[in-house]
């Protein structure tokens, strides 16, 4: 499917978000670019942690709430040593193991090319090349002096690994950000299906900053919300060959349906029986208490809010090649619509 304000396919968006920079408490670019998208459909606005805030049909009598977070995994630079090797930390829950060798791009005063530094095993104390990767003990190299370097690197400037975004066989693709871009792809599709049959529902998209260092953007937007209805859009463990499959989900049989003590039960049974109506294939997740998802911050806003999490199944997650099927994002999409479309005809009964 094109989309009608985008003009792209479904794989096309979700590629095109990907691409763009956007780590913890640094999302302007990505915030810029989905700002651009809403506004073609809803008000938007930015507000003070950086979320995207869209509505579309102020004062329905049922307020529903979409949300998937912006913000994607990197590194941040903690020092420059005396050879100019940047050194550096985690920002979120980066995949350490990946890191060793890669291609990265340094924001600092411009885009700056480097790799991280890898020390030949040849070169290692015996039995250190079996130890856990520290990323405190690694660091990039741009190829300039400490001088130079300094002039256009400062602490706390971001970097990311360079990979891009591929066509796998089928419908599957794979790169970096897919979490939880692929969530906002979901929303985005989910709300241009919807958006002209809405009478009665109040519809906010809230696109939030953070979430992979403790979700301040959703916990603060949500407060600002009086929401019936909260569905939080994320990412969840697919299954491949190493993994436990009583821990995962499979790709290309829909969004999982999150169960948890933190989500509300007759929400996720309502949704169940919209995925049974309309002939929407779903999966199930259980948790046995937090999801480490945003559901966790918005639930427990304000007053409380009805939340259920729809987890999109994803490969090699926190790594540039994380991997997707976008037939899971059509299908998340297509029962985030149902919902809505339900409580639509609900109040025109």
């Amino acid at each position: 499917m094109v989309l009608r304000v985008t003009n792209m396919t479904e794989k096309e968006l979700c590629l095109s978000l990907c691409e763009v920079y956007g780590t913890p408490g640094d999302e302007i670019e990505i915030a810029k670019k989905a700002q651009d998208i809403l506004s073609q459909y809803m008000k938007t606005e930015i507000d003070t942690l950086g979320n995207v805030i869209a509505k579309f049909n102020e004062g329905g009598k049922t307020k529903i709430v979409l949300e998937a977070h912006m913000d994607r995994v990197g590194l941040v630079v903690r020092g420059i040593d005396e050879k100019g090797f940047l050194l550096i930390d985690k920002v979120g829950g980066t995949d350490t193991r990946t890191l060793v060798g890669a291609n990265v791009v340094v924001f600092g005063s411009e885009k700056l090319p480097g790799v991280i530094c890898s020390t030949p095993p040849h070169l290692m104390k015996k039995g250190d090349e079996d130890l856990p990767i520290d990323v405190t003990k690694l660091a990039i190299d741009i190829g300039y002096s400490k001088e130079k370097a300094e002039q256009l690197v400062k602490i706390g400037d971001r970097a990311i690994i360079d990979s891009k975004g591929v066509n796998l066989l089928g419908d599957r693709i794979s790169s970096p950000a897919l979490d939880d871009r692929c969530g906002m792809a979901s929303v985005i599709i989910a709300v241009e299906n919807v958006i002209k049959k809405l009478k009665n529902v109040e519809l906010t998209v809230v696109f939030s900053t953070q979430e992979e260092v403790g979700g301040s953007g959703a916990k603060t937007a949500a407060f600002n919300i009086d929401a019936d209805y909260a569905i939080c859009v994320d990412v969840g463990f697919a299954s491949d060959l190493l993994c436990d499959r009583t821990q995962t989900i499979d790709l290309e049989k829909g969004a999982s349906i999150g169960i948890s003590p933190v989500l509300d039960r007759t929400f996720m049974l309502e949704l169940k029986e919209v995925a049974k109506k309309n002939g929407i294939p779903f999966q199930h997740d259980v948790m046995s208490a937090q999801t480490g998802t945003n559901a966790d911050n918005i639930c427990n806003s304000k007053g409380g809010v009805k939340t259920a999490l729809l987890s999109i199944p994803l490969r090699n997650m926190h790594t540039p090649v994380e991997v997707i099927s976008i037939r899971d994002i059509k299908l998340t999409s297509d029962l985030i619509s149902a919902f809505i479309l339900e409580k639509e005809e609900q109040q025109n009964a």
